[in-house]
């Protein structure tokens, strides 16, 4: 039985895990936590930290590993392409060409050089530098400030350019970024959307949009949708930009899923701008979101994909109004219960909750509860929901 490994073993990575067993993967996952939900459903666990790449080279090597694949973290990936500069066992870019996805600075450095249309930015890697270069770039005009290698919107600040806590603002960045770099960029207002691909002979092979939702922290995902506001012209000038950079940059096959923004043109058609990417899984049971809604094995695909396996035969007969939403609180105390009316309880068709009674919600843009992932009869109910869903699935806090 082949070996098949995963840097990670969190609760968002049991799709993953799962997919893998099925197809017939003796699965190994990592670590430092060993409370991570995933762990239970591997067939064996090393409890080492994946973030630490030459401790997991030399596991991975150990272990004699024939299929490496990445957790739902940028930390992993990052992790997983440079063992594999070394050993070779799946499809993954250079380390450097990952580093520049992951990165928020190289990214927009390199969609600026190549005319991929992206935010006007700049990194920095000192306070000073970042206010004589935001002055001279931005003057009084909205920002977004954010760490270079952070996710779920650790660091990230939204503020005009010459507001008075602006340097509150790029201290904060700061802290958050382990390499001690921050990207500044222009603010560019529209509705959110997932646009997640794979990729193959650097082709876009599959791919799924959605509609996001912020309801929690205004830079994390709290929740998204099935999507009707992505035209065929839309889809397929973001299409032509991710093979564009899969030319330009060589990638390997495998999942490229980025985050965008439905930005208006001067001519008031819409266009998707990419604002993220990143070629590992989307987190939150993303896989699972996807897998329900379009009705497409997308963890196998993807899977297979890093593999060296051809994909397998797919049709599309997913559930058009569907919705995967993480159960948080707008307010902070002790979980006492999860209350759910009964207009919603017809809806909800799967969940994942690892809530304890007792438990001490103190930040409430972090803090979740589970997971569900809800079917609706039309767009209209789902959107009416969705927009009620703090009332209609309520955490009792005391």
């Amino acid at each position: 039985m082949k070996k098949l490994f995963i840097a990670g073993g969190k609760f968002a990575d049991i799709p993953t895990i799962l997919a893998a067993k099925k197809m017939g993967f003796f699965v190994i996952t990592s670590g430092n936590n060993p409370n991570d939900l995933g762990h239970k459903y591997a067939n064996e666990v090393h409890l080492e930290d994946y973030s630490n790449k030459e401790t997991m080279r030399k596991l991975i090597e150990k272990l004699e590993i024939d299929v490496l694949i990445p957790a739902c973290d940028d930390y992993s990936i990052l992790t997983c392409s440079y063992v594999n500069d070394y050993l070779k066992i799946s499809n993954f870019d250079s380390y450097e060409t990952t580093k520049i996805i992951h990165h928020k600075d190289l990214w927009r450095a390199f969609c600026q050089k190549n005319n991929i249309d992206s935010p006007k930015a700049f990194g920095s890697s000192n306070l000073r530098e970042s206010l004589r270069n935001i002055k001279a770039n931005f003057k009084n005009e909205k920002i977004i400030i954010k760490p270079v290698d952070s996710a779920a919107g650790k660091g990230v600040s939204a503020i005009n350019a010459d507001s008075a806590n602006l340097e509150s603002a790029l201290k904060y960045a700061f802290s958050e970024s382990k390499s001690k770099k921050i990207v500044i960029e222009e603010f560019i207002d529209g509705t959110k959307h997932g646009f997640s691909t794979i990729l193959v002979d650097k082709k876009v092979r599959f791919y799924f949009y959605d509609n996001e939702q912020y309801d929690y922290n205004p830079f994390a995902v709290s929740g998204t949708t099935t999507s009707n506001s992505i035209t065929l012209k839309m889809q397929k000038n973001i299409i032509n930009d991710i093979e564009k950079i899969a030319q330009i940059l060589d990638l390997k096959d495998g999942i490229f899923h980025t985050q965008t923004i439905a930005k208006t043109l001067n001519s008031g058609e819409k266009k998707l701008v990419i604002i993220e990417s990143c070629r590992r899984a989307g987190g939150d049971l993303y896989p699972k979101f996807v897998h329900l809604a379009s009705g497409v094995d997308y963890p196998k695909l993807f899977i297979s994909s890093i593999a060296g396996i051809s994909l397998p035969k797919y049709s599309l007969k997913g559930k058009e109004f569907f919705a995967r939403q993480c159960i948080m609180s707008h307010k902070s105390g002790i979980l006492e219960s999860i209350e759910i009316k009964p207009e919603i309880k017809d809806n909800i068709i799967d969940k994942c909750m690892w809530y304890k009674k007792g438990d001490i919600i103190s930040d409430t843009r972090k803090y979740k509860a589970g997971i569900m992932f809800l079917e609706f009869s039309s767009n209209d109910e789902m959107e009416e929901k969705i927009s009620n869903l703090s009332n209609l699935i309520k955490i009792n806090v005391k």
